[in-house]
C-alpha cells in the first residue's frame, strides 16, 4: 500500500482559539519586538524599507506594521507541486496531505561489510539515494548525508547531480552559497531542456536556514532564499529554536516566536517574487537543560511539530517539519 499523501491531521494540540492566540502573539512580535539580522543585507532591508518596515540600522533591526505581514502571507501559494522527475512521484502539498521522505546531513553511516561507523561518501549518497527510489513509502529524497570525501567548493553540485542520477523522485537539500545555488539550477535546468521548464516542474527544492534563533537573518542563507525566490525554485524556510536554550521554555512560547519567524520569511520571499512556492518549515526542539544538549525525541517536540502544522494551515500555506 502506497501511503502518498495520507490524510493527516488527526492530532491536534492546539484548539482554534489557541492558534489564534499564538498567530496573534506573533504579529506582536514582528511589530514591537522585531527581528535582528547579520552584515551584509542592505539591498534586503532596503527593499522591506520601500514597503513599509521599521528599520534601525543603528541596532540591526527591522519591525514589521502587522497588516504588512498579513497582507504579503496572502500572497504565499495555498498549494505547492513538489515535482518528480517522472510525474508519478508528484508532491501535490495542499490541505492536511501527508508525505515522508528523508532527513539529512549524516556525516557517519555503519559500514555494512566491517560492522563500524566511518564517515559518508559521495557513493554512500548515490546508494541510499537509489534505495529510497524503490521504496514506495518515502516519497521525497533530502540529502540523507554528507560526501565527506567531496571538495567543499564542489560540494553542492556533486550531491545534487548524484541523488538525481541515482531517483527520480523529488530532491530537496540546502546548498552552500549562491554561486552552488545557481551551478545546481543550470544543470537541472539542462536536465529538463531549460529553465523555464524547470520552472513549470521544479523536481528540486532548496532548504534554507534563513533564521538564526532567536529572531536573528542569517545573511548566506537569506540570499540564497532570494535568489531561489527569483528563479521560482521552491523554498523550505527553515527554522529551528531549541525550547530552553534558543527560544522561551515553554512550548506556547518557542511556537509563538517559530512563527513570527517563519512570517517575517513568508514576508522576505513574497517581496522577492510575489507568489514564490514556499513551505513553512518550522522545526522546533527542545534542550536538555541539565547539559543544553539537543532533545530531538521528547515528548514536547512531537506535539509542537504538530502544532506546526495548525499554525501553517491559519495561514494557508504547506509545511514542512521533522517526525520520527
Amino acid at each position: 500500500m502506497n501511503l502518498m499523501g495520507l490524510q493527516g491531521g488527526q492530532y491536534s494540540p492546539l484548539s482554534t482559539e489557541q492558534v489564534e492566540t499564538v498567530h496573534q502573539a506573533s504579529l506582536k512580535i514582528l511589530e514591537k519586538i522585531g527581528i535582528t539580522y547579520e552584515e551584509g543585507l542592505d539591498e534586503t532591508v532596503q527593499m522591506l524599507e520601500d514597503n513599509g518596515a521599521g528599520i534601525d540600522r543603528d541596532r540591526s533591526n527591522i519591525t514589521f506594521p502587522q497588516e504588512m505581514i498579513v497582507e504579503l502571507a496572502a500572497k504565499a501559494p495555498e498549494k505547492v507541486v513538489l515535482c518528480g522527475q517522472e510525474s508519478k512521484h508528484d508532491l501535490h502539498l495542499t490541505e492536511d496531505r501527508v508525505h515522508l521522505g528523508t532527513g539529512g546531513a549524516a556525516l557517519k553511516i555503519l559500514d555494512l561489510e566491517s560492522g563500524n561507523a566511518r564517515p559518508t561518501t559521495l557513493k554512500d549518497l548515490y546508494d541510499v539515494s537509489r534505495l529510497v527510489d524503490q521504496l514506495d513509502n518515502i516519497h521525497f529524497l533530502v540529502k540523507p548525508c554528507v560526501t565527506t570525501d567531496v571538495a567543499l567548493e564542489d560540494y553542492n553540485i556533486n550531491w545534487f547531480y548524484t541523488c538525481l542520477s541515482a531517483s527520480s523522485k523529488h530532491v530537496m537539500s540546502g546548498v552552500n552559497d549562491e554561486k552552488g545555488l545557481l551551478d545546481v539550477i543550470e544543470m537541472a535546468s539542462m536536465i529538463c531542456g531549460g529553465l523555464d521548464q524547470l520552472q513549470k516542474r521544479p523536481f528540486i527544492s532548496i532548504i534554507t536556514c534563513f533564521a538564526i534563533s532567536p529572531l536573528k537573518l542569517c545573511t548566506q542563507s537569506t540570499r540564497i532564499m532570494q535568489e531561489a525566490n527569483r528563479n521560482r525554485i521552491p523554498v523550505v524556510l527553515s527554522s529551528a529554536p531549541m525550547a530552553g536554550s534558543t527560544s522561551p521554555l515553554t512550548m506556547a512560547g518557542t511556537l509563538a516566536q517559530l512563527h513570527a519567524e517563519q512570517l517575517a520569511g513568508i514576508a522576505i520571499c513574497q517581496l522577492t517574487h510575489p507568489g514564490a512556492p514556499l513551505l513553512y518549515g518550522g522545526i522546533p526542539g527542545m534542550a536538555n537543560l541539565k547539559t543544553m544538549g539537543y532533545l530531538g525525541g521528547a515528548v514536547e517536540c512531537g506535539m509542537m511539530n504538530a502544532a506546526i502544522h495548525q499554525l501553517a494551515n491559519h495561514i494557508k500555506v504547506p509545511n514542512y517539519n521533522s517526525a520520527g
